[in-house]
């Protein structure tokens, strides 16, 4: 690849880095995704494909604050509405038109007195479950419908992406990376790829090429198991404080762990056993018959905000989502590219800002 200032390579085929390539092609960038895994094998991959900022808002320790930010950066999968693929512009306005998440608690939590002064406060339109919105859930649970949270199937939507990307002259290599500067990529065979510039758009395994990008020390491990189960009749997002039901028809996830500072693949059968009694809990009637646990490892940092902007080394950097990379990989894409074009980043950019710790 010419080291054209018109030129990017990403480093991570997930979510992230995907949407970068996308985004980047639409800016007239030529680019180059260096990838470890197949898409269906990285944290993005197994993850539930959910944009919910409520919800996620909502179980944080400061919701108001977490909400607005998680709101503003869903705000960038409609802003860059253009650049997507036409299945996943279509697959986005099914969901923004259709999709409300349920949030329920057993009765005898009371949970109502805490969960809608919150929501109030986050601003997010909300209305009590009616007895037919309840069906299937444990008859001793009450909750909320919450509006504006999405589902999308991330797995349909990782490869509607990279075949984009393929489509419009992009390149994928599946190579493990030794190490990165702002114009190079050092593959561990030893060859070394250049380009104007290099994005580290990576899961936990960007950490490993923390000696080239000092910022990505700061990452942290967040091991999850989750279910990948047959569909349950079309639920959508049904959520409590035991885990999630993603439903999306044909297929269906129950999920997830946050098993913090494990960086390994294995399968626990007593975590995954947890699961399903904890899946059970919440819909007695949930078909867990064919239900394969799935593990993948999630990247956080010291104040669970990710890491974008760049990197002292000037490495582009767009890391440590935690548990929220479909929220914030648009928005992440959107951040850098204007950073690489030179442009004044928005308000919201020293938050993430990968140098502040």
């Amino acid at each position: 690849m010419a080291t054209s200032e018109t030129s990017l390579i990403i480093v991570g085929g997930g979510i992230t880095g995907l949407c970068l390539a996308v985004a980047a092609q639409a800016k007239g960038l030529k680019v180059q995704v260096i990838a470890r895994d197949n898409t269906g094998e990285t944290a993005s991959g197994i993850a539930a494909g959910m944009i919910a900022p409520a919800l996620e808002g909502l179980l944080e320790f400061e919701p108001e604050v977490a909400y607005a930010r998680l709101h503003r950066a869903q705000q960038a999968w409609v802003d860059l509405m253009e650049v997507w693929p036409a299945d996943v512009r279509a697959a986005l306005e099914k969901t923004r038109g259709e999709a409300h998440s349920r949030y329920v608690w057993y009765q005898s939590d009371n949970l109502s007195d805490i969960t809608t002064p919150r929501l109030k406060a986050m601003g997010v339109p909300f209305a009590a479950l009616t007895d037919e919105q309840l069906k299937g859930i444990a008859g001793d649970m009450d909750g909320v419908e919450v509006a504006g949270d999405w589902l999308l199937s991330g797995q349909a939507v990782l490869e509607s992406l990279k075949a984009h990307v393929l489509g419009h002259g992009g390149e994928l290599v599946t190579a493990p990376v030794a190490a990165v500067s702002a114009t190079t990529v050092t593959l561990a065979t030893g060859e070394v790829l250049a380009a104007g510039h290099v994005a580290v758009a990576a899961g936990f395994g960007a950490r490993a090429l923390a000696s080239s990008v000092p910022s990505l020390g700061v990452l942290e491990p967040v091991k999850g198991h989750l279910l990948d189960l047959p569909g349950q009749g079309g639920q959508g997002v049904v959520r409590w404080a035991g885990g999630y039901l993603a439903d999306h028809v044909a297929m269906a996830k129950f999920g997830a762990t946050m098993q913090f500072g494990q960086d390994d693949l294995a399968i626990e059968p007593e975590v995954v056993a947890d699961l399903k009694a904890r899946a059970t809990g919440m819909m007695p009637s949930v078909d867990l018959s064919g239900a394969t646990p799935k593990t993948g490892v999630r990247a956080s940092t010291p104040d669970s905000w990710p890491l974008i902007g760049r990197d002292a080394t000037g490495v582009y950097v767009a890391v440590g989502m935690r548990r929220n990379g479909y929220v914030f990989a648009p928005y992440a894409a959107r951040l850098l590219l204007a950073l690489i074009a030179g442009e004044a980043p928005d308000a919201d950019a020293a938050l993430y800002d990968p140098n502040r710790f």
